[in-house]
């Protein structure tokens, strides 16, 4: 996100107020590109902790242990970043992510939880298989219910397809 700031975290034996503040500013966003920077960062502190660095705090003035540092980020970020830079102390939290539009793609943003539905139903062409759209891309997908998993959907053109619900076709990409 900021390579002045990684490079900070990097080498710097004091963590400035702005390195800080970014670190927890990211948590305001549910983008996985702040989620896994803010990981990155601190799991990069964890590990010159580890080595025997010596790191302080410029807000707090406080010299990190490695037990002290677990607490700052247990206390100032979620359980699912908490659980990502200290793996080995607690088994990593599952995290979901939902797929918004944006401009040249799709941006996986954080989910509120795992509930959320992928896929919409179309039809039922057998017993064994069905004919399903992804809701985020629109793209169909055949479902194998015997083995629980997806296939695109592909024309006779070598092309991927969406369902349009208003004529009841399929039409190419």
């Amino acid at each position: 996100m900021n390579e002045e700031l990684f490079n900070e975290a990097t080498k710097s034996n004091v963590l400035s107020k702005k390195l800080i503040d970014q670190l927890q500013e990211s948590m305001s966003y549910s983008s996985i590109s702040f989620i896994n920077w803010t990981i990155e960062v601190l799991t990069l502190i964890k590990n010159r902790l580890e080595r025997g660095d010596r790191i302080t705090d410029e807000v707090s003035g406080e010299v990190y242990t490695l037990h002290s540092f677990q607490a700052f980020v247990k206390k100032n970020f979620s359980s699912y970043i908490t659980s990502q830079v200290f793996t080995e102390s607690t088994k990593p939290e599952k995290i979901y992510f939902s797929l918004k539009p944006c401009e040249g793609g799709y941006s996986l943003l954080a989910a509120d939880s795992g509930d959320n539905k992928t896929y919409a139903w179309i039809s039922s062409l057998s017993k064994r298989f069905s004919l399903v759209q992804m809701i985020a891309t629109g793209v169909v997908y055949v479902k194998d219910t015997r083995t629980d998993t997806y296939q695109p959907f592909i024309s006779e053109h070598g092309k991927y397809c969406r369902y349009d619900k208003e004529h009841g076709i399929l039409v190419e990409i």
